[in-house]
C-alpha cells in the first residue's frame, strides 16, 4: 500500500473525531448491596453525567425507603455544592442546594443556594433518584471537570451510606462533555 492511502484512513479518523457530536463524560460507582449501617436508602449503583448544559445524577438503590439523599459535586477550584433530597414516600419530598461540596466549614445552618431549574424525580419502579442540576448553577456554569460522592442519611441525621466507601469524591474527575 501506497504512503498516501495509509494517511486516508488516519486523516478520515481525524475529521470524524473533530465533528462528532458531543458527548457527556461520566463517572459510575458500584456499592455493594446490604452495606448500609441502617435500614434507609441502600446505594446499588450512582452515576454522574457532567454534560454541558446540566450535571445528571441518577442513584439506583436495594429499595426505596424514606431518607435523605445527598449528591456532592465538586469542580475544580472550587468548592461545589450538595444536592439533597429528602424523600417521603408518604408526605412531600423537599429538595434544594446547600454550598461546599465535601464539608461545611461554617458548621451547620448554611443558607440554601438558588436554583430554580433543579428538579429531583425518584421513581419507584427503577428504584431509583435522577437529580438534574442546570450547569448555570454552578460557578455561573464557569466550570470544567467535576468529582462527585453520594450520601444517605436517615430523616433526623445520621449517615446510613456512602459511595465511594470514603466519601471524598469518587471515581475522580470527570470531564465536562
Amino acid at each position: 500500500m501506497s504512503r498516501a492511502l495509509a494517511v486516508v484512513p488516519a486523516a478520515l479518523a481525524l475529521v470524524a473525531a473533530l465533528t462528532a457530536p458531543a458527548q457527556a463524560a461520566n463517572g459510575i460507582v458500584e456499592d455493594p448491596v446490604g452495606d448500609a449501617a441502617d435500614t434507609g436508602l441502600d446505594i446499588r449503583r450512582a452515576t454522574l453525567d457532567n454534560r454541558d448544559d446540566q450535571i445528571v445524577a441518577r442513584v439506583r438503590f436495594d429499595a426505596l425507603r424514606r431518607g435523605d439523599l445527598i449528591v456532592s459535586v465538586d469542580p475544580r477550584g472550587d468548592q461545589g455544592l450538595r444536592m439533597v433530597s429528602q424523600y417521603r414516600p408518604q408526605g412531600e419530598t423537599k429538595n434544594f442546594l446547600l454550598p461546599f461540596a465535601f464539608s461545611n466549614p461554617g458548621g451547620g445552618g448554611a443558607p440554601e443556594v438558588d436554583c430554580p431549574g433543579f428538579r429531583v424525580r425518584w421513581s419507584t419502579a427503577a428504584e431509583r433518584a435522577t437529580l438534574r442540576l442546570p450547569s448555570s448553577c454552578l460557578q455561573d456554569g464557569d466550570y470544567g471537570a467535576v468529582r462527585f460522592a453520594v450520601l444517605t442519611e436517615r430523616p433526623r441525621g445520621g449517615d446510613v451510606d456512602s459511595a465511594p466507601e470514603n466519601g471524598q469524591g469518587g471515581v475522580g474527575f470527570i470531564a465536562r462533555g
